[in-house]
């Protein structure tokens, strides 16, 4: 599910830096980045201005998706355990996008990573998945962190690359998939997992649901650690970094989510409890026992002072969960202001089966200069009907 309307494309990335072999790859990268630092994600907050702005408040309605330094983003708040380049103290925050497709950085808590961040000033850092680094135990860090550290260089690091059409020896083939394995067995010593068993009852038609394992020091609303619950309700994480975790089920039918829950079946952040996990460990026999729950309505109309400039799917009304949960965007629905039938600048909108909880409606629209006005509603017990506006200003 998207943040806000585009399309989405899928993260590629390009290296900027080319030499030789490895190690004068490496003094390129050093050499092409402001800021290079080892350190531990301690906090990651997503910020973006619309949870900031009042209900009421007009607000840019071409809110784009995760691009870095852009709105909205995530910023990751590292401790710093040694400095290679900048003027850094104890903590430094770097911002990423949400990930997704954006190329957004992500970050386990309570690992190590070599982070190589760029930007104006130390208050304006920012990386993406395609920056160099990584944690520390990835064999292809290894390089990078021995001429950072000044230290003697191996047999590898000076090998000169092959051209890629050159056919892979089967020896070297070996050696590169005993590496892999052994860099496999590294990150599983300091991490570990969660593994338990989803209770439905009275499931109404649910057919496919996931479990979402979110750092109790935050995550990006887009890409977390999630898996999906097998046939049986069973489920178990991939290595998650050391710490405590909320777990959060959200299963759906065909027609829309049908429960959305924290462990051990709350609908409220402030009353879960969350799973703490250690370095190598693995928490089993978790008992997620959960009932669907009663969705309703929330209807409007939406009215714009300018409708020419809109096509049939620039346009979008969305609701955004104000509790926490890790899909920020639950609920999408298109709105073609094309037709003059009955009233051309008035749009009416339905959208159906929505979970209780506390939302911020906002239309999202394709273009410059266009503004909406927030609007906050809460769920609970009938359908809503609410009204949205949209204003361009030439």
């Amino acid at each position: 599910m998207t943040i806000a309307t585009g399309e989405i494309v899928a993260c590629t990335c390009g290296s900027n830096f080319h030499g030789k072999n490895a190690l004068e790859v490496a003094k390129l990268e050093a050499q092409g980045s402001a800021t290079i630092f080892e350190g531990t994600p301690e906090h990651t907050e997503l910020q973006w201005s619309l949870l900031n702005a009042k209900a009421g408040d007009f607000i840019p309605a071409n809110l784009a998706g995760g691009v870095i330094n852009r709105d909205p983003r995530v910023v990751v708040t590292f401790r710093v355990q040694r400095a290679f380049k900048g003027d850094l103290g104890p903590e430094v925050q770097v911002s990423t996008g949400l990930g997704g497709g954006d190329c957004g950085a992500v970050f386990a808590p309570g690992l190590t990573y070599l982070v190589y961040a760029g930007g104006p000033n130390l208050s304006e850092l920012s990386m993406s998945r395609c920056s160099p680094g990584g944690w520390i135990g990835n064999s292809e860090v290894a390089t990078d962190l021995r001429y950072l550290r000044s230290e003697r260089p191996t047999s590898g690091d000076l090998a000169p690359y092959r051209p890629w059409m050159v056919r892979e020896s089967a020896e070297h083939k070996q050696q590169r998939e005993r590496d892999f394995e052994e860099q496999k067995k590294r990150y599983a010593a300091v991490t570990g997992s969660i593994c338990g068993t989803v209770i439905l009852t009275n499931a109404r038609g649910t057919k496919a649901g996931s479990v979402s394992f979110l750092s109790t020091k935050g995550y990006s609303p887009i890409e977390h650690p999630t898996s999906e619950v097998k046939q049986d309700g069973s489920f178990c994480s991939d290595r998650l970094g050391p710490g405590k975790y909320y777990l959060y089920f959200t299963g759906g039918s065909d027609d829309g989510l049908t429960s959305a829950s924290y462990y051990p079946g709350v609908s409220d952040r402030t009353k879960a409890t969350a799973i703490e996990i250690g370095a190598g460990q693995t928490q089993s026999g978790i008992t997620f026992k959960l009932t669907p729950q009663k969705t309703y309505s929330v209807r409007g109309f939406i009215s714009s002072n300018e409708k020419s400039e809109l096509t049939k799917r620039d346009v979008y009304v969305l609701l955004v969960n104000m509790d926490g949960s890790p899909r920020q965007a639950w609920y999408m629905v298109a709105i073609d202001f094309q037709g003059s039938f009955p009233l051309p600048k008035v749009k009416y909108f339905n959208l159906g089966n929505v979970l209780p909880g506390r939302y911020i409606a906002y239309a999202s629209v394709l273009g410059q200069g266009w503004f909406t006005r927030k609007e906050e509603v809460t769920v609970s017990t009938h359908m809503k009907l609410i009204s949205l506006e949209l204003v361009h200003r030439k």
